[in-house]
């Protein structure tokens, strides 16, 4: 019998053959006290190993560099800015001359609190960092301990590699040719490792939980990364469908790839506009690649993931390096959307019980007015360079955009005094995430220049369900017919106020919600590029009349699931070739 395990889509696409289990690197740490006169030798073996380290990281960057892209090898500038950290190498000389214990038991203790501060985040992609921290002090003890590194780089045979979690690292030094897929328990669509695979173009499931528990060396398995399963052992049955759902997927991606450079026009010459939702500046020439007509929602998280908050300077050049590659199309920064238990995440300075409906986003920005100014001077610096947007997450009152509008006109004024330019016109709007902002979208529509929504949030906040509980994640469903009232009310509104609008949350970056977009008036969608190709290719092959007509029937019945059910009928009508 065959058995299936679900998975997070981090690379699509469909691969099948023998499984092979990589258990990484075995470390045991030991644990001994010393004496006086050993203190020194055990420093000299701190900072031995620290230079090894710094060295295997720079040369990984660098053939990243030649292989892919330097942005690419930019993902290790974190893990060099944790190596040459003074606060955290004084830290473990400190403790090793006070406590006198080994150097691999201090730096694993303060390793562990470092990710224990991670792990208590709740968002996603800094909760992800963890394994960039685990992946430096993996490499610093093993060079403590002077062990050979154990890397899936020199893989000699095809396989899909199933892991309890692979480092960025592991992930860059994959052999492409052997590797076919790679199957995690751990991780997100956020993670470097996600975000390397893409690059890579190598399918790959993170947080499958399960896999590496059920799954034997030698297994033959099927990773499906377009529906998001493995299957363990699979029957003639499941092969077949698997082989024949292949070939498919590569007719569908030769026919797709004809469409790149024909524009994001429906059948009777509506014009829809598509751009591209990045987490790092790498993420540019993906999306451009795939159709990309600028950024719609340039998440600015990954500046604030050190201790040491991101200054002025800093900032300003990662957004330039996005801004300057799609001038003079436009890129919508968001400022940061975070709370104060993500930003001090390291210390016990500020802690929420419900950070979900706390202190974050606009809120926290508000509140750390030196933080929100650096960063606005640093986006409004990068309109000068380009097409800048601003945009402000999680407003839900119109005191808060009155506010956050009144800061930034007078940073302007501070930037006129000391001659800096920037774009005095640049549009400011708002995320619409929450229920408030769409009932009174009306009065929001005089402060805001234009309006995107979230819908991943939307969706949480009007169903009152948390997104990553496993418990009740049945509930959290994008086609709930108040979710779908939301939106047809908020497209009515901008419309009536003139008010340009987009959606940029992940419904706007699935296939299976385009049809039912278009019909209830969305003309602007911001998606990632993972089916940027499909969703053009929906766009291309229908009418405005006929998404018009599926939206109106869908307002009227009132079952998700009935609602489900109707839009699937209708695409695997139209779409056949399609596996939505």
């Amino acid at each position: 019998m065959s058995k299936k395990i679900k998975g997070i889509i981090a690379s699509p696409g469909i691969r099948m053959g023998k499984a092979y289990i990589h258990k990484g690197i075995s470390i045991i740490i030991p644990q001994y006290m010393i004496n006086e006169s050993q203190i020194e030798n055990e420093i000299k073996r701190f900072v031995e190993a620290l230079e090894k380290t710094k060295k295997e990281i720079v040369a990984i960057q660098e053939q990243i560099a030649d292989n892919l892209s330097k942005d690419m090898a930019d993902i290790f500038r974190s893990h060099l800015f944790v190596l040459e950290d003074p606060l955290i190498d004084n830290r473990v000389e400190e403790t090793v001359r006070k406590e006198k214990r080994n150097v691999e038991w201090v730096l694993n203790d303060i390793s562990l609190e470092l990710i224990r501060g991670l792990s208590s985040i709740e968002d996603e992609y800094l909760r992800e960092r963890i394994i960039d921290f685990s992946d430096i002090s993996k490499r610093l003890i093993n060079n403590l301990q002077k062990n050979d590194e154990s890397n899936i780089a020199n893989l000699d045979m095809e396989a899909i590699v199933f892991a309890s979690d692979l480092t960025p690292s592991d992930t860059a030094m994959m052999n492409r040719e052997n590797v076919l897929a790679f199957v995690t328990d751990k991780g997100g669509r956020t993670s470097h490792t996600a975000i390397m695979a893409r690059a890579l173009e190598i399918p790959a499931l993170v947080g499958s939980i399960y896999g590496t528990s059920i799954v034997r060396d030698g297994d033959l398995v099927i990773v499906d990364a377009i529906h998001g399963e493995v299957i363990i052992g699979p029957d003639k049955e499941d092969i077949d469908s698997y082989v024949k759902c292949q070939e498919n997927l590569r007719l569908l991606e030769i026919d797709l790839a004809k469409l790149t450079h024909l524009p994001f026009v429906t059948l009777d010459d509506v014009e829809i506009t598509i751009h591209g939702n990045i987490e790092l500046p790498i993420e540019r020439d993906i999306v451009k690649e795939h159709g990309a007509q600028g950024i719609g929602l340039f998440r600015s998280e990954f500046l604030f993931l050190d201790k040491s908050l991101p200054d002025e300077e800093n900032q300003l050049k990662e957004y330039r390096k996005v801004v300057d590659y799609f001038n003079p199309d436009p890129v919508t920064i968001r400022t940061l959307d975070v709370g104060g238990d993500k930003i001090f995440s390291y210390t016990d300075d500020y802690k929420e019980r419900n950070p979900f409906l706390g202190c974050r986003a606009i809120r926290f920005s508000l509140q750390n007015i030196d933080l929100f100014i650096t960063q606005i001077r640093a986006i409004l610096r990068a309109s000068y360079f380009g097409n800048v947007k601003l945009m402000f997450p999680m407003i839900s009152t119109v005191e808060e955009i009155i506010r956050a509008k009144n800061i930034v006109y007078d940073i302007m004024n501070d930037l006129r005094r000391e001659r800096i330019p920037f774009d005095a016109n640049i549009p400011i709007g708002i995320m619409i995430e929450v229920p408030s902002v769409v009932i009174n979208a009306d009065i929001l529509s005089e402060y805001c220049d234009f309006f995107s929504v979230g819908t991943n949030d939307l969706v949480q906040y009007t169903l009152a369900v948390d997104r990553i509980s496993e418990k009740i994640s049945s509930l959290y469903n994008p086609l709930n017919l108040s979710v779908l009232r939301l939106l047809k009310y908020i497209v009515d509104i901008a419309n009536q106020y003139s008010v340009p609008l987009s959606i940029c949350g992940e419904m706007a970056g699935e296939p299976k919600y385009t049809m039912l977009l278009l019909g209830l008036g969305f003309r602007n969608l911001s998606m990632g590029s993972s089916f940027m190709y499909q969703i053009k290719r929906i766009i291309r092959s229908v009418t405005i009349d006929e998404c018009e007509a599926l939206a109106n029937e869908i307002l009227c019945l009132t079952k998700t699931d009935d609602i489900e059910k109707r839009i699937l009928s209708e695409l695997k009508t139209k779409f056949p070739m399609m596996d939505i």
